[in-house]
């Protein structure tokens, strides 16, 4: 398993909210697989690993942790998680969780 850091998540996640509003834009879909192949978090070689898909859940849950804490006074389109599907059935996945957050100890920054 490829260990990922701060700087390497939050990479992943704007690369990630680019292809959200790509899809959106064109009204498609993405697995998974692809999804982490189009933010390179893996190679268009390299085979399919359940902690990739770990990984992917990860960066989806920083982006709506992320998009969370912007609150609704954004005026940008909220994005659309739901358009990444599973290879095997087709549709989205269980999800990322609604109630994702960043979460900061008192006193510190």
């Amino acid at each position: 398993m490829k260990p990922l850091d701060v700087q390497g998540r939050l990479e992943y996640a704007r690369a990630a909210v680019a292809v959200l509003r790509a899809l959106q834009i064109a009204k498609a879909s993405i697995t998974y697989q692809d999804l982490a192949k189009a933010i390179g978090l893996m190679t268009d070689k390299e085979p399919w690993k359940a902690w990739h898909q770990q990984q992917v859940r990860d960066v989806l849950n920083l982006i709506a942790a992320t998009e969370r804490k912007a609150g609704l006074k954004v005026a940008i389109a909220p994005l659309k998680f739901g358009l990444i599907v599973n290879a095997k059935k087709g549709r989205p996945g269980s999800g990322i969780y609604k109630t994702s957050k960043i979460v900061t100890e008192r006193g510190r920054i």
